[in-house]
């Protein structure tokens, strides 16, 4: 075989594009053995068993190193080529793995089980088209294969088609009832279809005969949730946590537990289990480069000096900033809070809390995974603690009463905001309202999370009203379906790039009367400086706490489903509320 391989060996693996959620397992191995159909020499075939032992002891670089000598010894073994290919795909480095699982298909197209093997792998490089086809020869090869099912459910789901997946994976049930990952299977197409409540009934029967998988209880946890049984998801974490044994399942329970907790009010439990976003064991979970103790809640934090630490997405470190200046008392008058943050939000920090060093943080891939980073920090030593903005909220945001009344927590740049404000008022008369529609990433399941365009149409016939375009990213599309097809005029205030000019984002915000949309970077920018902002928002979303209103931002008013996803009734109230706010502007 070529060196360059033996060298491929030793880089960092590929990141993977999708989590292939509900795949019926991993890489699995075909028979090891000598057959004339193979026709595989026993020198190699004695390779390829120590190969076996190897990946089965988990000591993937170990397997593909025997993988290797196979090959150099009969590189046309599709036996061979068949295990080198699991090898790479366990040590993540998914394109290489993919060539080795073709050369197989190429050697012997008769082995069904490479077929599902390659089709795991385009999953996780969300090659959704192939990894649908390969499985669609597997389940020709071997007609009926639960895992197979699964597995093709699973594709058809993240391409959106519920019905073609549901409808493959309850016809194997007829053949299969007893089996509890094909009922889990179900659950989960209908769950990310956005029908929780039919899926907590598949989740039951799949618990009936397997009740000691974690895995399905955490699922369920997830089903409750967003069918707004908080408690029963909390529950059902928990149970889940106590059967799980992988550090990687645990990490991710622990995750979606924590929500639960949050969401149903209980801060303390809630803060405490949303640790696990740092727990190294969940290959999502962003790692920290930063040679600093963490502050996890334990340890005084008098006289301390601290870097404060942006997390999560841009959203997120502007709703999380809302703890910052309870935190820094926390520190007393001999402390120091320094602070790392997103580099467009470096300003409205520097207005704001005025610290003595401020700087960016980055995000870089290495081996795979995310690593925050904060390169311009050069002497760690001088920090007692570094403390990410969720957990300086462990602190000051134990309970409900902590969240305190105020009319911003963030300082706007006056000058941006007297340009935002002139331009606000250059529009037609009549209330200024912002709309955001969407998410910058849109898939199958997260659309589920976001009022659908067409639903903002009563919004949008409301008379009267101004609306201007709060929508970073690509909308022209919509902007055009407004004006063609109800002579809606969706203005886009000159000057403002709503990406990257954070600060006159948050202006905009400000000088409109009013922004409605989900939670993103504009609606939270917003609402932080002090403009008003309606809020669309699932009632088991975690920052409403179970209170329906959002004690984050006092002024803000919170549009829920009652029932997950179905968002036209909402975009119906959304506009009745609209329509009162436009007649009592017109009386005053």
């Amino acid at each position: 075989m070529d060196s360059s391989l033996k060298e491929f060996l030793d880089a960092a693996p590929e990141p993977q594009k999708r989590d292939t959620l509900g795949a019926a397992g991993g890489a699995s191995l075909p028979a090891i053995a000598a057959s004339s159909e193979q026709k595989v020499p026993p020198k190699v075939l004695a390779v390829l068993r120590r190969a076996k032992a190897q990946l089965d002891a988990h000591n993937f670089p170990a397997a593909a190193k025997l993988c290797l000598r196979a090959l150099d010894m009969d590189e046309n073994c599709a036996l061979a080529n068949h295990v080198m290919g699991i090898a790479l795909d366990k040590l993540g480095h998914l394109s290489k793995a993919l060539e080795f699982y073709e050369r197989a298909i190429t050697l012997n197209a008769g082995e069904a089980e490479v077929y599902q093997n390659i089709a795991l792998v385009a999953w996780k490089l969300d090659m959704l088209e192939a990894a649908e086809k390969f499985l669609q020869v597997f389940l020709q090869l071997r007609p009926g294969d639960a895992n197979g099912v699964i597995n093709l459910g699973g594709v058809l789901r993240d391409q959106g088609r519920f019905d073609e997946a549901v409808e493959l994976i309850r016809a194997c049930i007829y053949a299969n009832p007893d089996k509890a990952m094909l009922w889990n299977a179900l659950a989960t197409v209908l769950l990310e279809a956005g029908d929780p409540h039919q899926a907590l009934t598949f989740f039951d029967e799949a618990l009936r005969l397997e009740p000691q998988s974690g895995r399905i209880w955490h699922n369920l946890a997830y089903a409750a949730s967003l069918a707004g049984d908080r408690a029963r998801a909390v529950e059902a974490g928990e149970k889940a946590l106590k059967l799980s044994k992988d550090p990687e399942d645990r990490a991710t329970i622990e995750y979606g537990l924590s929500q639960a907790y949050l969401a149903l009010g209980r801060l303390r439990e809630g803060w405490k289990a949303h640790l696990s976003r740092f727990d190294p064991a969940s290959p999502v979970n962003m790692l920290i480069a930063i040679d600093a103790p963490r502050w996890d809640g334990e340890g005084d934090l008098k006289g301390k000096r601290v870097l404060l630490m942006g997390e999560q997405g841009l959203g997120d470190e502007v709703l999380y900033m809302n703890g910052a200046a309870d935190f820094i008392a926390l520190l007393g008058p001999h402390g120091q809070a320094d602070f790392a943050v997103e580099k467009r939000l470096m300003p409205v920090v520097a207005r704001t809390f005025a610290p003595e060093n401020l700087y960016r943080h980055m995000t870089v891939t290495r081996e795979g995974r995310q690593i925050r980073i904060i390169p311009d920090v050069t002497d760690w030593s001088a920090y007692d603690y570094y403390v990410p903005l969720g957990n300086a909220l462990m602190a000051v945001r134990q309970s409900l009463s902590d969240f305190p009344d105020h009319s911003g927590y963030l300082q706007p740049d006056p000058d941006k905001l007297a340009a935002m404000r002139e331009a606000v008022a250059a529009l037609p008369p009549g209330p200024r309202v912002g709309l955001c529609w969407k998410s910058m990433v849109m898939t199958a399941n997260r659309s589920k999370y976001f009022s659908p365009f067409e639903a903002w149409k009563p919004v949008l016939k409301t008379p009267g009203a101004v609306f201007v375009s709060m929508q970073y990213g690509d909308c022209t599309a919509e902007i055009a379906q407004a004006q063609e097809e109800l002579g809606v005029t969706i203005h886009e205030l000159p000057g403002l790039d709503l990406k990257d000019d954070l600060d006159g984002v948050a202006a905009a915000g400000m000088a409109l009367d009013l922004t409605i949309g989900p939670m993103n970077a504009s609606t939270n920018l917003a609402a932080a400086h002090g403009g008003l902002v309606w809020f669309l928002a699932s009632p088991d979303h975690w920052p409403l706490h179970s209170t329906g209103r959002l004690p984050w931002y006092p002024s803000a008013r919170v549009f829920s489903p009652e029932d997950f996803g179905q968002w036209g009734p909402v975009m119906d109230n959304v506009a009745a509320a609209l329509a009162q706010t436009v007649s009592t502007r017109k009386a005053a």
